[in-house]
Formats: structure tokens, sequence, C-alpha cells
């Protein structure tokens, strides 16, 4: 894992990323998108099915036969690529 602070453009389809242009690259996401997710902290710990909002999404993308795993994050109006794996 190589942890990274490197902006993304995104663009989504049905509330999903689809694609995203990073390091002045187009990328495809070639698999099924991941939300990552967080409860909130003050709830009480017996609390069953709390609910979680979205800190961001894995999935891998692929450009021009490289393929590479992202976490990304909202940053502002926009999104970052936090994590990278290879």
């Amino acid at each position: 894992m190589m942890l990274t602070h490197e902006v993304a453009t995104v663009w989504w389809e049905r509330g999903v990323p689809d694609r995203m242009v990073w390091r002045d690259r187009r990328w495809r996401v070639s698999d099924t998108p991941t939300r990552l997710t967080a409860t909130a902290e003050f709830l009480p710990s017996a609390m069953t099915h709390a609910p979680e909002r979205t800190v961001g999404w894995r999935f891998q993308v692929s450009a021009e036969g490289d393929a590479v795993v992202v976490d990304i994050v909202p940053e502002g109006d926009g999104w970052v690529v936090a994590r990278t794996w290879r």
C-alpha cells in the first residue's frame, strides 16, 4: 500500500465511480467499486445496524495495460486518491 494525496477528477455512473483522470492519465474502473463507510462515534456501541456514511470508495482502475487499486476520498468539492495498491 502506498499513501498519497493526489487530485483526481471522477465521473460517475448510477451513483458509483465509472472513470477518472489521475496523474494526467485517463483510467476506467475495471471492477465493482466498494463504498468505504464510517459509523458516527457518538452512537452507543450496543446499537445494531447503526447508520453509516460514505467516506470514500475503493476500486481497480485500468489504463493502457496498467492496473491499480485506489481509494478515493472527498476533499472540498472534489476527490483525491488517498491510497494505492499495485
